[in-house]
C-alpha cells in the first residue's frame, strides 16, 4: 500500500514545497519594498546617486601613446 501512494506523496511533497517557496519569495518581497524610509534618507540615497553619475569613468583613461592599450 506505501509503494503506491509513494509517487502521489513525491508529487505532493514536490507541488507543496514549490508553493511554498513561492509564497515566502512573494511575502519577502512585499515586506522589501513596504519598508518605510525617511525623507532624509531618501534625499541622501539620490545626492549620493547623482555624484556617482558625475565621477568620471576610470575605465576611459586616456589612450597610452603610440595607440597601445
Amino acid at each position: 500500500m506505501s509503494g503506491q501512494a509513494g509517487g502521489w506523496m513525491w508529487l505532493l511533497l514536490n507541488v507543496g514545497l514549490v508553493v511554498l517557496l513561492a509564497g515566502a519569495l512573494g511575502y519577502g518581497m512585499w515586506s522589501w519594498r513596504a519598508k518605510r524610509r525617511s525623507p532624509a534618507m531618501d534625499r541622501l540615497r539620490d545626492r549620493k546617486t547623482e555624484e556617482l553619475h558625475r565621477r568620471p569613468d576610470p575605465d576611459e583613461a586616456a589612450p597610452l601613446p603610440g595607440g597601445k592599450r
